[in-house]
């Protein structure tokens, strides 16, 4: 399971996790957080398992790019084998769906089939939205905006609306305008090996790379300035989002695809570690404000 785990990359499933809460916090009015806690955590746990089904399916079949592109996850390592992981995915699913059943927001099993489904057309051969860029923001997209709705959803939903929308609709063109395109600046070769139709691949080196070092700069700067004149409460978030974009901006122009995998995946280490730095900037203030 630990191997399972290690595939389905765990700093993705924490940042999961850490959108949900934020969403979750945003929903109810109530000060008393302990309250929301047993809802919560079946809320969470079946999220967590439906994101890790996710994940683990598409190390599944992105083997054989992992391999290329020397990613070093227990699959292309030979450590775990596909057809483990594949039973184990599966039965992440049953599970997370159980659980879902047990939350007491009747749109919550909904959201939960919709995530597992995405995720599925993500990764698999005959659908593979992960082929093409358009295709993987659409899918990116997707899966941020539901795990917002989710955490909304499951905390019974009686806040202010605008402030989780403002936040969750950032963080979610962050996922899907600059870390869907910034996450394959270092795969070149194993996309372009497994016949993949990214922004990298058709457009060339170059111009994919302006494009990566404007959109994080774009997405920042409209989510500033919205929290500024609507959200004040989500100005410290912001502001982080913009400090990372600023850093993502500027590992993109100073790298490239031909470099060692450990430097030409800065530029996705500096995206996700300013998720990181928004979404915590953020569950600190929906905590505090408790």
């Amino acid at each position: 399971m630990t191997l399972c785990l290690r595939e389905s990359r765990i700093s993705v499933q924490i940042v999961f996790l850490l959108r949900f809460t934020v969403a979750f916090l945003m929903s109810t009015n109530s000060p008393d957080s302990a309250a929301g806690i047993p809802p919560f955590l079946a809320a969470a746990l079946a999220w967590g398992l439906a994101t890790t089904y996710v994940y683990l399916v598409n190390g599944v079949h992105d083997a054989p790019e992992d391999q290329l592109n020397q990613s070093g996850r227990p699959i292309s390592r030979g450590e775990l084998s596909p057809r483990s992981a594949t039973f184990v995915s599966r039965g992440l699913a049953a599970v997370a769906l159980l659980i879902a059943t047990l939350v007491e927001s009747p749109l919550f099993l909904a959201l939960i089939t919709a995530q597992l489904l995405c995720g599925f057309a993500y990764s698999a051969p005959r659908i593979a939205l992960k082929s093409r860029t358009s295709t993987t923001v659409l899918a990116v997209l997707l899966l941020g905006g539901l795990t917002f709705a989710a955490g909304w959803l499951s905390g019974g939903g009686t806040g202010d609306a605008w402030p989780v929308i403002v936040f969750g609709g950032a963080l979610t063109l962050w996922m899907g305008a600059v870390g869907a395109l910034v996450k394959d600046l270092s795969d070149v070769r194993g996309d372009t090996a497994a016949g993949r139709r990214t922004a990298l691949v058709l457009w060339g080196e170059r111009r994919a790379r302006t494009v990566c070092a404007i959109t994080p700069v774009a997405v920042a700067l409209l989510y500033l300035a919205t929290a500024w004149l609507t959200a004040p409460a989500l100005l410290p978030s912001a502001v982080c989002l913009l400090a990372g974009a600023i850093v993502t901006s500027g590992l993109v122009r100073a790298t490239s695809s031909d470099e060692p995998r450990s430097r030409s995946r800065l530029p996705y280490r500096a995206f996700m570690c300013t998720q990181y730095g928004a979404g915590l900037s953020q569950l600190a203030m929906e905590s505090f404000a408790r």
